[in-house]
């Protein structure tokens, strides 16, 4: 029997993630969860947004130095790939004109963060370093959405940074875990375009470097590695089958290690005791906890969104179609990502008929 996140442990996360997420990873789980919209996701990382239009003030948790630096803005992008936020929307163009703005000429085009970053709380790995070497973290996800939403001048310049990029895969560079992730968002927007960049080498070599940094001993799962579902977050993904022997594994070994709290906690620290830490390891729990059920739902493993989703599918085999949707709101995304799965839905022409949102408070 598929093992699923049960209704009663979902129910004590959204409590947690009530009383203890920062309001923006609340406004990814209601989206998900509680018939929250886009909308109130952009509301919330726009706080973190700064005047030249690059993210700080902790959007990456473990950088709480307030001004812009590259990969906490770069986390925007993956934000707005990962919700479907809208890339014309004058914040998102702002993003990319940070990253027009600030190119540097070095080697990887944008340092991580400023030296500034160092005056204020940080992660011990976050120590600020010259770069002397290219490696694509986190030019390659900025590459991608130059080449996809950008103006000409940034696209010409994304264009310039892929081949950068792609020559790195296709070597035998190091590439580490977070170098892979910005380049698989690379490659997965180059697909989308049908950019004849994608070659079957630049595929082989995809493969290659998601196998090289994927973990598949769950027993070393409870220090930093990077999993099967760390590239792959839903079984539509073109990269599924690369990984696909280690994700029921890994979905067991999350089941598994649900905290006392009901969530899931970071498997790294800042290794010290402090307000400021404590603070940042209850940010990160919102993160991943949010990220995961995210996963959970993407793959049907949470016990009453695949009730509901076969509710709906049910009633759509028994009734006729009509103008409104199945949950009875205007058809938007207000209703959350359950809804929005049935992407062939129709709808019910009494207020009985319809099954009811997801919706946990």
């Amino acid at each position: 029997m598929i093992r699923q996140l049960t209704t009663t442990q979902l129910t004590k996360m959204d409590e947690w993630m009530r009383s203890n997420a920062r309001p923006y990873d609340l406004a990814k789980w209601d989206y998900l969860f509680n018939g929250g919209n886009k909308d109130a996701i952009v509301e919330e990382m726009l706080k973190y947004q700064n005047a030249d239009g690059g993210m700080g003030s902790g959007f990456e948790a473990d950088v709480l130095c307030p001004l812009s630096a590259a990969i906490p803005t770069a986390e925007a992008i993956f934000q707005a790939y990962e919700y479907g936020l809208d890339f014309d929307s004058e914040w998102m163009k702002r993003v990319l004109s940070y990253f027009e703005n600030t190119v540097q000429d070095i080697p990887k085009y944008w340092e991580d963060c400023p030296k500034e970053a160092m005056d204020y709380p940080h992660a011990p790995w976050w120590n600020y370093a010259p770069c002397t070497v290219f490696n694509p973290n986190p030019c390659a996800v900025v590459a991608s959405a130059f080449i996809r939403y950008g103006t000409d001048s940034q696209k010409e310049l994304g264009y310039k940074i892929t081949q950068d990029c792609l020559k790195h895969l296709l070597s035998n560079e190091f590439c580490g875990d977070h170098d892979t992730l910005n380049i698989q968002a690379l490659v997965d927007q180059l697909i989308a375009i049908k950019s004849p960049l994608v070659t079957d080498d630049v595929m082989v070599a995809m493969r290659r470097r998601i196998l090289e940094n994927t973990c598949f001993d769950v027993s070393k799962y409870n220090s930093y590695y990077f999993t099967p579902l760390d590239y792959v977050s839903s079984p539509n993904s073109i990269w599924y089958d690369t990984v696909s022997h280690g994700i029921e594994q890994t979905i067991d070994y999350w089941l598994d290690n649900i905290n006392a709290q009901g969530v899931w906690t970071p498997n790294f620290s800042w290794g010290v005791d402090s307000d400021v830490s404590r603070q940042v390891t209850k940010n990160w729990t919102g993160y991943i906890t949010v990220k995961r059920a995210k996963i959970l739902f993407n793959f049907n493993r949470i016990e009453i969104v695949m009730t509901l989703k076969m509710k709906v599918q049910e009633a759509l085999k028994t009734r006729e179609a009509s103008s409104r949707p199945v949950c009875g709101r205007k058809k938007d995304d207000t209703c959350g990502p359950w809804i929005l799965d049935l992407e062939n839905e129709h709808n019910f022409s009494s207020p009985k008929e319809r099954p009811k949102p997801l919706c946990l408070s």
